[in-house]
């Protein structure tokens, strides 16, 4: 039997801290409003640089897959010195219309990365103008080198390599693969 000092004792506790449950909802709040905060941040110049030569480098191989899975060609048209990138796709009578793909639809270049130049063995470095890339059912004819820069000079380069759809992205200013 209990004496009654023990049951005073026993019913008469301080309920102090967070139970378990509580945490658990706090979190889940605060990461709720992280996910909605986060991607609004503005992100910085050396990262859109990154994202921009991963999405053209990735952008440019699932264009050589399509090309030659659907038997269907495909021309990219470069504007050294702006962001412009445009995929066309070639029509039956030979001219360029937008692709029914919706990803290739968009912009694989951020908006303040600029495509500085573009080079081709057959045409050499082309640094202002329109290039136009030619992809077919095997793939880019030529091997090519895309120059990108951000607007504090940083630099990223896409390599094409021809007939095998292997493109590469690399950090910097090269001028040939590592």
């Amino acid at each position: 039997m209990c004496s009654k000092s023990t049951l005073r004792h026993r019913g008469n506790y301080n309920r102090a801290g967070f139970t378990l449950i509580e945490i658990v909802v706090v979190l889940a709040i605060i990461s709720m409003v992280m996910l909605l905060v986060i991607p609004r941040l503005p992100s910085s110049d050396q990262e859109n640089l990154k994202i921009s030569a991963r999405t053209l480098a990735s952008t440019l191989r699932y264009v050589q897959e399509r090309a030659a899975t659907s038997q269907t060609g495909y021309y990219l048209t470069l504007e050294p010195g702006t962001d412009s990138v445009k995929i066309y796709e070639i029509g039956a009578d030979g001219s360029g219309k937008e692709p029914s793909d919706p990803f290739l639809q968009k912009q694989p270049v951020k908006e303040g990365i600029i495509v500085a130049d573009v080079s081709i063995p057959r045409l050499g470095k082309v640094s202002d103008g329109h290039v136009r890339l030619d992809v077919g059912s095997a793939g880019v004819r030529d091997f090519v080198i895309i120059h990108l820069r951000s607007a504090a000079g940083k630099f990223w380069t896409v390599m094409v390599f021809p007939s095998g759809g292997k493109v590469k992205e690399y950090e910097g200013n090269l001028e040939a693969p590592p």
